[in-house]
Order: C-alpha cells, then sequence, then structure tokens
C-alpha cells in the first residue's frame, strides 16, 4: 500500500477549515477510521474522521427528523440522500472508531505528510 499525503492534505485543509471556523476547537474530540490493512511500517492511515458521539447523535436526530412527513410515517422524501448514506456509514463505522483530540489529528496528519 502507497502512502497517499494528498488525502491527508485534504483531512488538514477540512479540519482546519472548521477550526478556523470555531466548528471545531483544538481540543475537541472526534472519532477517526484507520484503515486496517495498514502500511509495512505498521502504520494504519486515517482514511475518515466523524465529530464526537454526541454531535454525531445530534446529526441523526436532525435527519430522522428530515425523514419523517408531517403525519410522522418514515419518508425519505424530505431528507437529504446524501446525508443519510453518510449515517448509515457512520453506523456501519462505529465499532471501528477511535477518539482522538483534533490537534492530535492533525498533528499525526503533518508527521505523515512530512515523512512521505
Amino acid at each position: 500500500m502507497k502512502k497517499d499525503p494528498y488525502r491527508y492534505r485534504e483531512l488538514i485543509s477540512e479540519l482546519n477549515e472548521l477550526v478556523s471556523n470555531g466548528d471545531l476547537l483544538p481540543v475537541d474530540e472526534i472519532q477517526i477510521l484507520r484503515d486496517i490493512s495498514g502500511y509495512r511500517d505498521g502504520y494504519h492511515p486515517i482514511i475518515a474522521w466523524y465529530y464526537n458521539r454526541e454531535d454525531m447523535a445530534d446529526i441523526a436526530d436532525e435527519i430522522l427528523e428530515s425523514l419523517e412527513d408531517l403525519d410522522g410515517r418514515a419518508t425519505f422524501r424530505h431528507a437529504d440522500p446524501e446525508e443519510v448514506a453518510d449515517m448509515l456509514q457512520y453506523v456501519i463505522d462505529t465499532p471501528d472508531l477511535v477518539t482522538m483530540k483534533v490537534s492530535d489529528v492533525l498533528r499525526e496528519l503533518w508527521e505523515q505528510c512530512r515523512g512521505t
């Protein structure tokens, strides 16, 4: 498996933007997903991240509310399909997620970019 510094730069940019906007603080915890296959040196790269469990629960509540029709029946009519797909992926990924501080994730991403 070859290291992909472009993907890490993309993650760095995304997290830095959220920190700059005040949506995340460096001390906030997020959940990361690592590639289980890893590299020859034993490193398992970060392949995705999610907000902390509480924030993800709030997002899920919003999505579920958007699924309900006026009479309370579940429907996809009012929901954003991409948001629903993202939430389903989160449910799939949940058992493999690790909690880390934003600053620690950014430090790791930068270190890995410099090492390639």
